[in-house]
């Protein structure tokens, strides 16, 4: 499987036992000579000294060469399947594709981080741990924490600001849609805010199309609605003009899309039932 993988020409593998590593040219002598290929003794030795990003878990964050930081992040399971096996996949090889696409998905001129490294570690073969490396963006923040921070008064950022993010993020979506990206997992978590730009991340299991069909485009704008609703009802101040100033951006003078979008969000609030009930619950559970 690893084979079936597109290598980026700035990268090159390297295998160590049960261990297989794609690593960026520029980094690979300095973290094989830290050990990198040995995670568990690698965060003895370089001891985590802060979290980043935190997702469905957090991605500690070590210093490495020139000054720099690296996050690493380990895949993990959602929904039930965490139970049993939370770090463990069979088959396939996540991180070096996820590699690969967030390369291709850079070189298209799309605002992203930058990997230096993924791990595919054979526990008991089929059963494989993954992991993907990047560095650190300093003071980048997503989504969920800028409409925190910057979202409702009293807050040190102007309105102005907050409107200039969420039409850059749309303007953002469309420029990744419109080169073919499709991306499996778009939540709020996913864009980041640095400074005036937006990044969007995290693209495990993402793919590219030769184009994508208004059809692929809604549903993926259903997705990040589908986080807005979760976020709002844990006190996100995100109001139904900020939703509409995404879409409006998104669409860029597109009716064909607007309408789309209209249409969806008319007839999705039935299928936002059973993720309700589920938001209710994790609600109760985080105030207990």
């Amino acid at each position: 499987m690893l084979k079936k993988v597109p290598i980026p020409s700035s990268f090159s593998i390297t295998e160590k036992g049960k261990t297989c590593l794609l690593l960026y040219k520029d980094y690979k002598e300095s973290l094989l000579r830290q050990g990198i290929e040995d995670l568990n003794t690698f965060f003895k030795i370089h001891l985590p000294t802060t979290k980043y990003l935190n997702g469905r878990t957090p991605h500690p964050s070590i210093p490495i060469q020139t000054g720099r930081r690296m996050v690493v992040r380990k895949y993990s399971h959602g929904g039930l399947l965490r139970f049993f096996n939370r770090d463990l996949f069979l088959f396939g090889a996540r991180s070096f594709k996820e590699l690969s696409l967030t390369e291709e998905i850079r070189s298209s001129g799309i605002p992203t981080i930058q990997p230096i490294g993924a791990i595919h570690q054979i526990i008991f073969w089929p059963f494989y741990r993954a992991y993907l490396l990047t560095l650190e963006i300093l003071h980048a923040k997503n989504l969920i924490q800028y409409f925190q921070e910057h979202g409702s008064p009293p807050s040190r950022e102007p309105p102005i600001h907050k409107r200039k993010t969420i039409r850059a993020a749309g303007a953002l979506l469309r420029q990744f849609h419109q080169k073919g990206f499709y991306h499996r997992d778009l939540q709020l978590k996913n864009l980041l805010v640095v400074g005036d730009q937006v990044l969007i991340i995290d693209f495990d299991r993402s793919c590219r199309k030769k184009a994508l069909s208004v059809r692929d485009r809604v549903k993926n704008l259903l997705r990040l609605n589908r986080s807005v609703e979760k976020w709002k009802r844990f006190g996100l101040p995100v109001t139904r003009t900020d939703r509409w100033r995404f879409f409006m951006a998104y669409a860029g003078g597109d009716q064909e899309i607007l309408r789309a979008v209209r249409k969806a969000l008319r007839t999705y609030s039935v299928h936002l039932f059973f993720h309700r009930i589920g938001w209710m619950i994790e609600k109760i559970v985080r105030s207990s």
